[in-house]
């Protein structure tokens, strides 16, 4: 099971009733020309006339968006994301009083970013987990702020326009399906078969935010994406941080995304397309960075580290979730590193455990890795004895050992923790069985 959700009614609801919506609505020709000066490049700024619309759309879906999008909210974590942003933003662009670059992380497990033509970022925090580096950040910000800067969603609106194209949201949907069982039951109609983008995909389509999701699920075109991974590298480079770092970021997409038989989101793509921007980064480091030293340039901070370490946490139980055990595992060592004393971490290592053991064929070597389960329950327990989910997870590991007695003492103090946990009857009764035995 992967971390996006498969389609619902809603989902599909929405995509019908928004058949006929397209994204600026202006008659042909009414607008200036496609190529437009990034901000700041011709001195002061001043949006045109049908940007000031983009905007004001943009802004009115930004505000739907955070009333439905479950935003990451850590005020530390949005202080640390802005300094880093800060930083890819050129002097011209800072100095101008319109555009104001502000990072928010959005609770998504899906490795995605996007960005209004407003200057707000998104990044999921999945993607914010699954970066192993500040440099790596870096870049997925620098790609994203370019989109800003350069004017990418007036360009790419005003080309449609040009072209007599509309674009709705349903068309926009399925021009991103690619070849596969996803797009051949979305070609029929099959909505509920077809893959949905991701959790905030949904949204995007349900409330009708046609920017947001033209930037989160669509992009801007080849061209336009490949303008912003050249500006947001001149930025990174300038900005101090090893380019070299960069083609990592779209080698982790392509590890966890590059499934051809399903929808293409612009960040990550196809797998060939990944491969594409994997070796044109390549290409440009080699070329245009090739006298770039690797010496004195930022790759990492322990600010990184500390600051992503409850999203790495969090996509670990993700990814427990879903079945992917070695993931999970190497994400929460990367935390126990950091914080030895994460009483959280050490029982998420031990469910862990725990899964590797159900799945091991050896009797013997199940038994080791439950043993070694227990042993991060206790630490768990030992670091917080408030913390109820170990002593839960002792007593079911205790009652399959046929320690009953143990059992119910775990199952017991759990209970006394969280007398309202969700589960709470469903383990009283596990003591009523018990003690009925």
């Amino acid at each position: 099971m992967r971390a996006w959700p498969r389609p619902c009614h809603a989902w599909t609801r929405g995509l019908v009733g928004l058949l006929a919506v397209s994204i600026a609505a202006g008659p042909v020709g009414c607008f200036g020309p496609t190529r437009v000066p990034p901000i700041g490049a011709e001195g002061a700024f001043a949006l045109e006339r049908d940007e000031e619309r983009l905007w004001d759309q943009a802004r009115d879906e930004e505000r739907q968006l955070r009333t439905k999008a479950a935003i990451h909210r850590d005020p530390i974590l949005e202080d640390y994301l802005d300094q880093v942003a800060q930083k890819m933003v050129p002097p011209q662009v800072a100095a101008q009083e319109v555009l104001k670059i502000r990072v928010h992380a959005i609770k998504d497990p899906s490795l995605n970013a996007f960005t209004y033509p407003t200057g707000s970022v998104y990044v999921h925090t999945g993607l914010l987990a699954r970066l192993e580096d500040e440099a790596q950040l870096a870049t997925v910000l620098g790609h994203e702020i370019a989109h800003a800067t350069e004017r990418h969603a007036l360009e790419y609106n005003r080309s449609a326009r040009n072209k007599m194209i509309g674009f709705s949201i349903a068309a926009i949907a399925a021009s991103v399906l690619i070849a596969g069982e996803a797009g051949e039951a979305a070609g029929e109609g099959d909505w509920e078969e077809a893959y949905v983008i991701n959790q905030v995909g949904n949204i995007l389509v349900g409330l009708g935010l046609q920017l947001g999701f033209l930037a989160a699920v669509n992009g801007f075109g080849r061209d336009l994406e490949r303008e912003a991974d050249l500006v947001g590298l001149d930025r990174l480079v300038a900005a101090g941080y090893d380019p070299r770092r960069a083609p990592r970021v779209f080698e982790l997409l392509k590890d966890d995304h590059g499934d051809p038989s399903k929808a293409e989101v612009f960040f990550f793509g196809s797998h060939p397309r990944l491969q594409e921007r994997i070796d044109s980064t390549r290409e440009i480091i080699a070329t245009r960075y090739s006298g770039t030293p690797a010496e004195g340039r930022v790759t990492d901070t322990r600010d990184f580290q500390m600051r992503t370490r409850v999203l790495v946490r969090e996509d670990a139980l993700q990814n427990l979730e879903a079945g992917r055990l070695s993931l999970a595992q190497d994400e929460i060592i990367r935390v126990l590193k950091l914080t030895p004393k994460d009483g959280v971490a050490h029982y998420v290592q031990g469910q862990v455990h725990e899964k590797q053991a159900a799945e091991s064929k050896d009797r013997a070597s199940g038994r080791r890795l439950e043993d070694q389960a227990m042993e991060r329950y206790d630490e768990a327990i030992r670091i917080d004895p408030r913390y109820a989910d170990p002593h839960r997870a002792r007593g079911v590991i205790l009652y399959r050992r046929g320690d009953r007695g143990g059992a119910v003492k775990a199952f017991r103090r759990y209970l006394e923790i969280r007398p309202d946990a969700p589960d709470a009857q469903q383990v009283r009764d596990y003591i009523l069985e018990i003690e009925a035995s």
